[in-house]
């Protein structure tokens, strides 16, 4: 179940408000050629042709996939997948491309591994720091992922950046659904915001999605509702911190 209700105001500011009772298309993590996907700008656009969007192209390191996208029309939160020197990935979506191409040029380019392409040689508490001074917004993807994207079992410093952020990714179509539910629980112990998406790094990942969406349409209607009345009051859960 996505949480949908928990979609911040922050992506409200590329939504069209006439789109109202119509079923839309949300995907605010998903990756093309520019990283390790094999989909192209077109592809997307050929699914989403015809259909209300948001979208937020998230490639790893790179940005040349979120160009292509605004540059074809599409509805597309500018955004970024920041992979740090230890593995650890965080979502950043900004307001404008310039300020994503800026925040690139500046800060993940020149500090790119020369031998592990898909991550940098600095840390997230580095990155943190710097965000903290830019107009973005963050969120952490499969914080309970599979493997060493599990990061609840295996970075202890997951508490301390856990309140540096805006969101946690409640909602990731890659995993089962009991390690959405975990992320779900930490976002409300932590009163975070919630965003989702597809990870979708093939077509057929990407046309899965669609179709969940699909079936969650009478869901995406109270959503809207709500995101428009700027309800974000989070309930306290459990807290796996045992704080």
């Amino acid at each position: 179940m996505i949480e949908f209700d928990q979609l911040s105001e922050f992506f409200s500011d590329f939504f069209d408000y006439q789109a109202r009772g119509k079923f839309i298309y949300f995907d605010f993590h998903l990756h093309t050629t520019a990283s390790q996907g094999v989909i192209i700008p077109p592809s997307i656009l050929a699914v989403l042709s015809g259909n209300t969007h948001l979208i937020s192209v998230t490639d790893h390191n790179d940005i040349r996939g979120a160009i292509a996208a605004c540059e074809r029309g599409m509805n597309n939160v500018p955004g970024i997948e920041l992979v740090c020197e230890d593995g650890f990935e965080l979502l950043v979506y900004f307001r404008t491309l310039d300020q994503l191409e800026a925040f690139y040029i500046e800060d993940v380019e020149k500090n790119k591994h020369c031998y592990r392409a898909r991550r940098t040689t600095r840390g997230v508490d580095y990155y943190l720091d710097l965000l903290a001074e830019r107009d973005c917004y963050l969120s952490i993807p499969h914080i309970n992922g599979l493997a060493q994207k599990n990061y609840l079992k295996h970075l202890p410093y997951m508490k301390s950046v856990l309140k540096r952020v805006n969101a946690v990714e409640t909602y990731n179509h890659a995993l089962p659904k009991n390690r959405n539910i975990n992320a779900q629980i930490v976002r409300r112990a932590y009163q975070l915001e919630a965003t989702f998406g597809s990870s979708a790094l093939i077509a057929r990942e990407l046309m899965s999605f669609y179709r969940y969406l699909g079936k969650e349409e009478r869901r995406h209607h109270r959503m809207l509702e709500g995101l428009f009345r700027q309800s974000m009051v989070s309930p306290l859960a459990q807290s796996w911190t045992g704080q």
